[in-house]
């Protein structure tokens, strides 16, 4: 099945989310959308994410500040994504940085070193709208803000979690109750932050 057509305005709404995301790892505001589309009113901006959402091109989801999962992008790119192993949303598997594929987005524009994707499996980020066989888009980095969604490597084993301070330093926390959170200093060797999560593909 075609996917929804979008008007000019929403697709040229999309591609701002999409070039914000690969250029700066996160989506713009209300406010930047609104200037790059040249319109004053914010309502206007808001009335255009949520025609995108009900047509199944970007997910908002709760609880996740300035959050836009791209859905469905705009353009494709013939050098895609590298995919790199599969990511544990649960229990860590292993996911070393084998490339075992492709996936077809709009390109990062600085280059496949800066993205990577990898896929889920387990259901403990269900709580944070992922779900098991996922793609997450990963902008490479060493260090997170609280709060985020990172994915972090616990040995030779990769987990996707998000970044919490708490009183006795910083952890990993589950976004499903049934999974206790992850001390990123108490594990040997210490958990490593190898990116942070900037996007998420899910086939339809």
């Amino acid at each position: 099945m075609s996917p929804p057509l979008l008007t000019r305005r929403q697709e040229e709404v999309l591609r701002i989310i999409e070039d914000s995301a690969a250029e700066r790892g996160y989506v713009p505001t209300l406010r930047e959308m609104a200037g790059s589309i040249g319109v004053a009113s914010l309502r206007t901006v808001r009335d255009h994410l949520a025609a995108l959402e009900r047509k199944g091109y970007l997910r908002r989801p709760a609880g996740r500040r300035r959050a836009i999962d791209i859905l469905r992008p705009t353009r494709s790119s013939s050098g895609g994504v590298p995919i790199l192993g599969r990511v544990a949303a649960g229990r860590p598997i292993l996911a070393a940085e084998n490339l075992e594929g492709e996936l077809t987005l709009a390109p990062p524009a600085h280059g496949r070193n800066v993205h990577f994707a990898l896929q889920v499996k387990g259901d403990s980020m269900t709580g944070a709208g992922i779900q098991e066989g996922d793609f997450l888009i990963v902008r490479r980095a060493e260090t997170a803000e609280p709060g985020e969604i990172v994915v972090a490597l616990l040995g030779e084993e990769a987990t996707v979690k998000r970044l919490r301070k708490k009183r006795n330093g910083f952890c990993l926390e589950a976004a499903n109750p049934a999974y206790p959170d992850v001390p990123l200093d108490r594990q040997t060797p210490p958990a490593r932050i190898i990116g942070r999560v900037v996007g998420l593909y899910r086939a339809v």
